[in-house]
């Protein structure tokens, strides 16, 4: 046992992962909120709008898109295959939420950003790094599952 403060993590840990694939994941996670947020803003009040429907519709769907990705996350940190693609789709939703809210209004920059951001989150998602390290935590899940049915 050592007391050094500087410890270097034990590998295949859910830290040691986060900290090698930290600016990937981050990245990924904040462009996907931003952009959530900007299509708060902009597209999903404006479909509330339309609809006559009161804005806590708006604020409800984003919330649950930031639900999705939460558990997206939370499923990719375990190992399992359903979360890159759940992150994938919340994505693509922002994009497919910004472009047709820019197909009806003027562009402007402000109404630009979150489809800018969300592409470029798709992007991060389909990165080598971030493919490393979700099959890396997916490899760690089935290692996990087989000690424990030797075990048992």
């Amino acid at each position: 046992m050592t007391n050094n403060a500087n410890t270097v993590c034990k590998p295949r840990t859910l830290r040691g992962y986060t900290q090698r694939f930290a600016f990937t994941v981050g990245t990924a996670t904040s462009m996907n909120l931003v952009s959530i947020s900007g299509n708060l803003s902009h597209s999903l009040s404006y479909y509330a709008r339309i609809n006559y429907l009161s804005s806590d519709y708006a604020v409800m769907a984003s919330l649950i898109l930031v639900l999705a990705m939460c558990i997206g996350l939370a499923l990719v940190a375990l190992g399992f295959r359903l979360g890159p693609p759940l992150l994938a789709c919340v994505a693509a939703l922002n994009v497919l939420l910004s472009a047709d809210y820019l197909g009806n209004h003027p562009v402007t920059l402000f109404a630009l950003f979150p489809l800018l951001q969300s592409l470029l989150c798709l992007v991060i998602l389909n990165t080598r790094n971030h493919r490393r390290c979700t099959s890396m935590l997916r490899v760690k899940r089935r290692r996990k599952i087989r000690a424990n049915a030797s075990i048992s």
